[in-house]
């Protein structure tokens, strides 16, 4: 749902999943709502992140039946941020490495190392990625800022175009650009805001982009044709497109 980040703890140990629930839900500061679910198993966390799409898993690693490493046998990590909670700092060094994980936080674990897991993930989503719900299939991918073209808005909701593929989001227009907040998006218009590494030139008479790269859809060339407002014109001069 809009404005609702969800969250994962996969731990064997009921207890201790409880009280990260608690600390996530109770003491954490976000801009959105948390919601979070709890999985005490490997394979009942991919049931889980199946299910909820999760934007966060805490994710134990040494459990009694698989360890926490074997989820990504079953799902996708790319579809979400993973932060790995243990007792045993021996696996420290596979966990950053290999899985590229958002944090990796040792046992017992306190308030703030929750909330700064949090802070990361903020300042990693407005600066590196953005994420998405395919509207039709409910499916959760994570694509890379810079692979933005532009973002259109569609009532309220938002598409996302990249060179080749195109998503429908459950966001507006200005939710996007709140979360964007990156130096080469420019909202030329009411309805869209555009990155400008991929802007080819501007018709100083029609004021219409013409980007690098012919922007397809399914294999078939985009007809959007995106005029930028008098008043913003000034700004992208500026910048000698």
């Amino acid at each position: 749902m809009l404005n609702e980040l969800v969250v994962l703890v996969v731990d064997d140990e009921p207890k201790v999943a409880e009280v990260l629930k608690t600390i996530i839900e109770k003491k954490v500061n976000y801009q959105e709502r948390i919601i979070v679910h709890t999985a005490a198993s490997v394979q009942e966390a991919v049931k889980q992140v199946q299910a909820f799409l999760p934007d966060i898993v805490f994710l134990d690693i040494h459990m009694s039946e698989e360890d926490g490493f074997e989820l990504f046998n079953y799902v996708d990590k790319n579809t979400f941020e993973v932060v790995f909670t243990t007792a045993y700092d021996q696996y420290a060094i596979e966990a950053i490495n290999k899985y590229d994980c958002l944090k990796y936080l040792l046992k017992p674990i306190g308030i703030q190392d929750v909330q700064n897991v949090f802070d990361k993930y903020k300042e990693l989503e407005g600066y590196q990625y953005f994420y998405k719900v395919i509207k039709n299939n409910q499916k959760r991918y994570m694509v890379r800022v810079d692979d933005i073209v532009y973002c259109k808005a569609a009532d309220n909701y938002c598409e996302i175009y990249l060179k080749d593929q195109k998503y429908l989001i459950s966001k507006t227009l200005k939710n996007v650009e709140d979360k964007i907040k990156h130096k080469n998006f420019i909202r030329v218009n009411r309805s869209y805001l555009v990155n400008v590494d991929y802007i080819d030139y501007i018709d100083k008479e029609t004021n219409i982009i013409h980007f690098k790269e012919i922007i397809t859809v399914n294999n078939e060339e985009t007809d959007n044709v995106i005029t930028v407002a008098a008043s913003v014109m000034k700004d992208l001069n500026n910048l000698n497109l």
